[in-house]
């Protein structure tokens, strides 16, 4: 079961509720959280801050490195400052972790030894990209060795999680998190398969069931018909209907992901509830 929990931190309003919501699981759980904020190194480079001096018609670097550093370590200070509050007032363990890399190089360095990364679902810029992933957790969750949860601006304790199962090596993995997670939090889970022939999708489904069988989990079974996977899926999700989505990432062959991307990808770009991306097996 996870017990350390890495959040990435940038002050957006998805990584505040990302924040809260791993807050909240490692409450739970009886985990500790470790509060991730990187000092982008791009804006302290040559190239950046020359472009920059020279479109505002002074010689680079004299004080426009030195006042950006200083900002910057500033808007770090008060990211560290509102985690270090926000898990005292819960009773949670924090710690804070603040890395001087490349954003996706530094939040994955400082969450090795996590077991769960969470993430929001855009950054500080998620205003003039709305319908996009946000670049960092896109990379993250291609990168990442542990698993993702990305999380919306909306992103609440789940109460309905539901599993995709696609019969994969991944989606088995999803399986197992999310019955101990189910477990953890005295929840019923549902598993999901969907494929357009009925007899495939039983057969998948009996494969799931024999799998969670040890787990002693309360656990739903159900098909859907169709080919538009991602369609169906996110139609299960939201207000009402399943508030979190265990499934594994990049299901599809990598050449195809390249041209097509993966129901994951789908999902994270779209769910209005957090998705659980298993990224390794």
């Amino acid at each position: 079961m996870i017990k350390h929990i890495a959040v990435a931190l940038d002050g957006s309003a998805h990584a505040c509720a990302a924040e809260q919501l791993a807050i909240a699981l490692a409450d739970l759980v009886h985990g500790m959280v470790h509060g991730i904020h990187v000092v982008d190194a791009t804006f302290l480079e040559g190239a950046f801050i020359t472009d920059i001096s020279g479109a505002m018609g002074f010689e680079p670097f004299l004080n426009l490195q030195s006042q950006m550093r200083v900002t910057l370590d500033e808007v770090a200070d008060v990211i560290r400052r509102d985690f270090t509050e926000h898990c005292a007032a819960s009773g949670v363990e924090g710690r804070f972790h603040l890395e001087r890399a490349g954003v996706a190089h530094g939040i994955l360095a400082a969450s090795k030894l996590a077991d769960l990364l969470v993430v929001g679902q855009r950054g500080v810029n998620a205003r003039f990209h709305e319908d996009l992933l946000g670049a960092t957790t896109e990379t993250l969750l291609r990168r990442s060795q542990i698993p993702v949860l990305i999380v919306p601006r909306q992103g609440a304790m789940p109460k309905r999680p539901l599993v995709a199962y696609d019969g994969s090596p991944k989606a088995v993995r999803a399986l197992q998190q999310a019955a101990q997670l189910a477990r953890a939090l005295d929840l019923s889970l549902t598993v999901v398969t969907v494929d357009p022939t009925e007899e495939h999708a039983r057969a998948r489904l009996a494969e799931a069931a024999s799998y969670l069988e040890p787990y002693d989990a309360r656990v739903e079974y159900q098909a859907e018909s169709g080919e538009a996977i991602e369609e169906r899926l996110l139609a299960l999700l939201g207000e009402g209907r399943h508030d979190l989505v265990f499934l594994g990432a990049h299901g599809h062959g990598r050449i195809v992901e390249l041209v097509l991307g993966s129901t994951s990808q789908f999902l994270a770009r779209r769910s209005s509830v957090p998705v659980w991306c298993v990224t390794r097996v």
